[in-house]
């Protein structure tokens, strides 16, 4: 007798299966570390909130702050207040390091553009493209998905796998109001979600 049947109806983290734009919240699992060269660095994860995929994991997020020349820390500076600025942040709001915008930014809401694109390792993950405030319509998967690989061969598995700053203050946190729950338990675009760094296994 079986130990176990696979059921994908009964699974951790549902994966997200489209490109496209999501609700999302920024998970627990989000976490502060340092680059390969150094820098400091956001991992950021998010939990899909709503629709179809309600529950399934975009992972791995990394945005990297580049303070070694003037133009670099402005372009660092851009990219984050993005991110921010998708998260409700108001104009005049500060942070003193990448590790407490991190801790700010759990559970707070925001949407993501979402696309294939392949890693260094040759293969493809939804990455993120663009950030915009959350989405009173909900979620928006465009049809396209994961770009069809090489089926590995007979194991049973396939090759795929501060004070407060914005509106009403929230114990010193600067995206103001409360977190969002994960459910299991905002639009300006540049290209993000580098595969550089990506940590080995579960981040927690």
């Amino acid at each position: 007798m079986s130990l176990f049947t696979v059921d994908s109806n009964n699974v951790f983290g549902q994966s997200v299966e489209e490109a496209g734009v999501y609700n999302v919240a920024i998970s627990p699992s989000s976490e502060f570390k340092t680059s390969s060269t150094g820098k400091p660095m956001a991992v950021l994860d998010y939990e899909v909130l709503d629709g179809k995929y309600k529950g399934g994991q975009i992972r791995f997020d990394n945005e990297i702050w580049d303070g070694s020349t003037q133009e670099k820390a402005e372009m660092s500076a851009k990219r984050f207040s993005t991110i921010a600025v998708a998260l409700g942040a108001q104009n005049g709001a500060s942070f003193d390091s990448i590790e407490q915008f991190v801790s700010q930014a759990v559970g707070h809401k925001l949407a993501v553009v979402v696309d294939w694109e392949a890693g260094q390792n040759g293969k493809t993950y939804l990455v993120v493209k663009g950030y915009r405030q959350y989405m009173d319509d909900g979620s928006k998967p465009n049809g396209t998905t994961r770009p069809t690989e090489k089926s590995a061969a007979g194991n049973g598995f396939s090759n795929s796998t501060t004070s407060g700053a914005f509106g009403t203050s929230a114990k010193g946190n600067a995206f103001g109001g409360q977190p969002t729950p994960p459910a299991n338990n905002p639009s300006n675009m540049y290209s993000g979600g580098k595969f550089d760094d990506v940590p080995n296994g579960m981040p927690f």
